[in-house]
């Protein structure tokens, strides 16, 4: 185990300088980031979108899946150029499961071509209503994808219902009770995101990692395991890594949300971490969207934590000045979702730009945005 840094959060002065005159530079990509851990960046100067990445999204039995080094090494580029300096990918277990090789390859190629671009790194373990395997139709929306079959392969499909069928499953899953092959599921999954932290957390573009994507809960029991679940692993992660530690807000299921035990799913006793929650609703002056900016502030000042909103969007530029302004007011970095070509379908608005297509009308609104409140 190598020595871990002690971080000094408190040079975020110094530091947001730096990034500042780096951003003002962005159309002409310079070697600072380089030069700079991208974990030591303050996370209030991350700009950035969520990157969709076929490779790593792919579902369980696809087949052999193409590492995509034209469109991660032009992408790159193009997000660096449209003035953005962080993305955030998810990755799915499934698609590791699906095809090692290419899987890592594309894992190393994103960290690698974010380097040589100046665009810093959060690699999110993602899932999306938990499973290809029981091949469920969620609310009319893409199959799931995530938790690959030997791991939810006990929990057996129910009358086509999600809740049904996948509230057994977290339930065991959060509550750490059940084992494959004699090793605790937890452990199980440890062993999957050790490979990805291991393979690129050498990478100075790498900011960090996040331990789960939208973790969903079923009853309110589930706050205090979901909180034992991201200290497990954000220990876990902390014992291989000095980077940093994003964690995301929950999902509940058949019940709503208790903001009143939000801080329970914090993890304790490690540093470095993010609080990343996501933010679909436009924060207007005295809206539900702004009670929650307002919440999310709140509950990362007490626990002493960075914020990184790791998903948004917005259907106007306007909308998209209200996000951003709430975001920089409240030293929020962001992520919006997503850059991907249009028509490749899939939820969230298309941000994209090549040396071949002109920019979506969505990243044009983003960028005017973006000259507007910063």
């Amino acid at each position: 185990m190598h020595e871990k840094k002690h971080r000094r959060f408190k040079v975020e002065m110094l530091l947001g300088i730096s990034v500042a005159f780096i951003l003002v530079a962005s159309a002409i990509p310079t070697p600072s980031y380089a030069a700079i851990d991208c974990s030591d960046i303050p996370v209030k100067n991350f700009k950035g979108v969520v990157f969709m990445d076929g490779p790593l999204g792919k579902d369980e039995g696809s087949g052999k899946a193409s590492v995509l080094t034209s469109y991660v090494s032009e992408s790159m580029k193009h997000i660096r150029l449209s003035g953005f300096n962080a993305i955030r990918v998810p990755y799915y277990w499934e698609a590791y499961v699906n095809d090692p090789t290419s899987f890592m390859a594309e894992i190393e190629l994103i960290a690698k071509k974010a380097q040589e671009n100046n665009n810093c790194v959060i690699f999110d373990n993602h899932h999306f209503y938990t499973s290809s395997h029981w091949d469920l139709d969620v609310e009319g929306k893409s199959s799931g994808r995530g938790f690959p079959s030997f791991v939810v392969k006990n929990f057996p499909e129910r009358n086509n219902d999600y809740i049904d069928t996948a509230g057994p499953f977290w339930n065991a899953f959060l509550s750490n009770s059940y084992s494959i092959n004699g090793v605790k599921v937890w452990n199980v999954q440890w062993s999957f995101i050790s490979k990805v932290v291991n393979k690129v957390d050498g990478y100075s573009s790498v900011a960090g990692f996040e331990i789960l994507n939208e973790p969903h809960l079923f009853k309110k029991e589930h706050y205090d395991k979901l909180g034992d679940y991201h200290t497990f692993m954000a220990k876990k992660i902390r014992s291989i890594s000095d980077k940093k530690i994003f964690f995301d807000r929950e999902t509940t299921r058949g019940f709503g949300r208790e903001p009143s035990m939000e801080l329970r799913i914090f993890p304790d006793g490690v540093s470095g971490l993010v609080y990343a929650p996501h933010l679909y609703s436009v924060p207007t002056s005295g809206s539900q969207g702004m009670k929650q900016i307002n919440n999310i502030d709140n509950w990362a000042d007490t626990r002493n934590t960075e914020v990184l909103i790791g998903e948004w969007g917005a259907d106007s530029q306007s909308e998209a000045v209200t996000f951003l302004k709430a975001f920089k007011a409240n030293d929020f970095g962001w992520t919006a979702h997503s850059w991907k070509k249009s028509g490749s379908g899939g939820l969230g608005s298309s941000l994209y730009d090549s040396g071949s297509t002109s920019p979506t009308t969505a990243l044009k609104n983003l960028m005017a945005a973006m000259d507007i409140v910063y």
